[in-house]
């Protein structure tokens, strides 16, 4: 694998743990005192999760400039397609679920 498959993987890798991270960060402050099952249980059930990932998906844009300042191209490209994929997933819940 060369070196520019290599940092669009570490960029998508990047992007989807970073809206995770947010999206954890933001519920545990906007809801304080409850247990991660707690979090989890509210996260999935409660029909909260396209909200939230919306709102992580902030991050991702921070992070896409970061990186195109850095010249890191192919990152930031990773990040993006890591962006439009969770995306495409909170489309998917807001019509399904």
């Amino acid at each position: 694998m060369d070196i520019s498959k290599k940092q669009i993987l570490l960029g998508f890798l990047i992007g989807i743990t970073s809206t995770f991270i947010i999206s954890f960060l933001t519920f545990i402050n906007t809801n304080p005192g409850l247990s991660i099952s707690e979090y989890f249980n509210i996260f999935l059930y409660g029909k909260l999760i396209s909200p939230i990932l919306s709102i992580a998906l902030m991050g991702n844009l921070g992070l896409f400039f970061l990186f195109l300042k850095l010249n890191k191209d192919f990152i930031s490209r990773g990040i993006l397609i890591a962006t439009v994929f969770v995306g495409i997933i909170i489309f998917f819940i807001k019509i399904f679920i």
